[in-house]
């Protein structure tokens, strides 16, 4: 299991390093051009925007340090690099059956199960150096910045648990989706898809009465990093829904993976 996870994170390792790369620089440079914002035009410019356009901060005052913030953390930017990070991850174990490389592996007297694990262990790696990078990147911003002083340390490091676990949980489900599939391609598109239904089903909520009681079945709902940054606590609601789907995704992808046949 150990060979493989050091496999796995070895051949990942370039990528994550960029990805973390890109979301620290891009955190930090939207924190750093917060020095520039007159709050009270941005406020005003935000409350002359359609609804449509305004459902896009999720009720973030980004004219507010925090909100400002906070806001770069449902950025599509940063939702595209974590979602990068989590779903290459989880279609790993896909790819390594198209190639061969899973058969081979579990030639060895190795359970299927301890290979997906030490495979969505590396997923699970990957997303937190990412997630750590672009925390760095804020942490940057928010010490060198004096307008965001009153953004709390702590309230920042909180606001990136819930990042991690969000993307940690999309990569599980690309997981379970790769331990159906037998194609890397197939299970990142299944991936890619789930993330972009829950952040599509997420943003009709705000916008159409009719779809708004279908917000919380969207796991992006249950993340508002803004108002975590702004008040310094994680909702019970939101540790429950966003670790529940990791966990469930990652247990079931074990129990198909037990039960499948993975050479070709």
């Amino acid at each position: 299991m150990q060979v493989v996870l050091s496999l796995a994170l070895l051949r990942s390792l370039r990528r994550t390093l960029l990805l973390g790369l890109a979301l620290g620089a891009f955190l930090f440079l939207v924190g750093l051009s917060y020095s520039s914002v007159d709050e009270n035009q941005i406020r005003s410019l935000v409350e002359s925007l359609p609804p449509a356009l305004q459902a896009f901060l999720k009720g973030s005052d980004i004219a507010s340090p925090s909100g400002y913030l906070g806001s770069t953390f449902i950025h599509p930017i940063t939702l595209s690099i974590m979602a990068a990070a989590g779903i290459a991850g989880g279609a790993a174990s896909a790819r390594d059956v198209e190639t061969g490389v899973a058969e081979l592996m579990l030639s060895r007297p190795l359970r299927r199960t301890s290979w997906l694990g030490a495979e969505l262990i590396a997923m699970l790696v990957q997303v937190t150096i990412v997630a750590v990078m672009g925390l760095i990147g804020a942490l940057i911003a928010v010490t060198t910045v004096d307008a965001l002083a009153p953004v709390s340390v702590s309230a920042l490091l909180l606001t990136a648990i819930p990042l991690w676990l969000l993307f940690a949980g999309i990569g599980a489900v690309t997981a379970l989706a790769a331990s159906f599939s037998r194609t890397g391609a197939k299970a990142i598109g299944w991936g890619t898809a789930f993330a972009l239904v829950a952040y599509a089903l997420d943003y009709l909520a705000q916008v159409w009465g009719v779809a708004e009681p279908l917000g919380p079945l969207s796991v992006m709902h249950w993340y508002r990093p803004a108002t975590i940054l702004g008040q310094g606590t994680v909702p019970g609601s939101t540790w429950a829904v966003l670790v529940g789907v990791a966990v469930v995704a990652s247990g079931l992808a074990l129990v198909v993976t037990s039960r499948r046949e993975v050479a070709p």
